[in-house]
């Protein structure tokens, strides 16, 4: 994995990341929900940026464009569409808690009022600190077999090492405890001015307590609170994870779609 940026004179006008993997002798460069562009930057500066990409890095090039603008800019330099766009969940934090709050979902909502009572009475203690590799492996290896029971894909272990280890700080784990006991967790990326939900496990006890619900709000606000303006939740998949698109949908989340994952036919 490389992270360019691109530049004009002095000025960053874009960053983007690029997933190389060698197939023989057949090389793929993936651009996954990138590039990203600064505020005030045109159309004519996306396109030179991207032209100047393909004339740096040899090989077939896949992209999965964060919005319609980009898929209409990369349709333009030869790219077309694999795959229709997903639709992602994200949660605006501009807006002050008391319009988050109005904006869930009213089983959503009672469901966090709840798990607030129950934080109230001791029942349930939201705490949160930087993941720590070698004293969290059993909370990945939880959400690891979470993830083989219900049946959705995630990134691998490896990704959520190698990003704490490149900016420790920005790898948030959001811990709930019942009787001392971890019952549910939810782990966060920062990658200012956003951030992203990137894994979570709850237990029995954790999905009685609703602690999912407690831990999501407070991840929100404690990201508000350091100046994030989004949190991205993830995909919204109504057809193979039902459930965690509720979820998702209940927070009062926006969904959009993103663009297409693309091909560039033209080499």
């Amino acid at each position: 994995m490389q992270r360019l940026a691109f530049y004009d004179a002095d000025r960053i006008i874009g960053q983007t990341q690029i997933v190389t993997r060698c197939l023989g002798p057949l090389r793929l460069n993936w651009l996954p929900r990138g590039p990203l562009w600064a505020a005030r930057t045109d159309s004519a500066h996306h396109r030179a940026a991207v032209e100047a990409l393909h004339g740096a890095c040899r090989g077939q090039w896949l992209a999965s464009p964060d919005t319609q603008r980009d898929a209409d800019m990369l349709r333009a330099l030869g790219y077309r569409a694999l795959v229709t766009p997903p639709h992602v969940a994200e949660l605006d934090l501009t807006q002050p808690e008391n319009k988050r709050l109005a904006a869930q979902h009213g089983k959503w909502r009672n469901r966090l009022r709840r798990a607030l009572d129950h934080a109230d009475t001791g029942a349930l203690r939201i705490s949160s600190r930087a993941f720590d590799a070698a004293r969290d492996t059993r909370l990945l290896q939880h959400e690891q077999a979470q993830r083989r029971a219900r049946r959705y894909a995630a990134l691998p272990a490896a990704f959520t090492h190698a990003w704490a280890a490149t900016a420790p700080d920005a790898a948030l784990i959001y811990l709930a405890q019942h009787d001392g006991q971890t019952v549910a967790f939810m782990m966060v990326l920062d990658h200012p001015p956003s951030a992203s939900y990137h894994i979570g496990w709850t237990s029995a006890q954790g999905r009685s307590l609703m602690a999912h619900h407690l831990l999501l709000w407070y991840a929100a606000n404690a990201c508000s609170a350091r100046g994030i303006i989004r949190l991205d939740l993830g995909a919204v998949d109504t057809h193979t994870t039902r459930g965690l698109a509720r979820f998702k949908i209940g927070t009062g989340a926006h969904i959009r779609p993103l663009g297409p994952t693309m091909i560039r036919l033209r080499l």
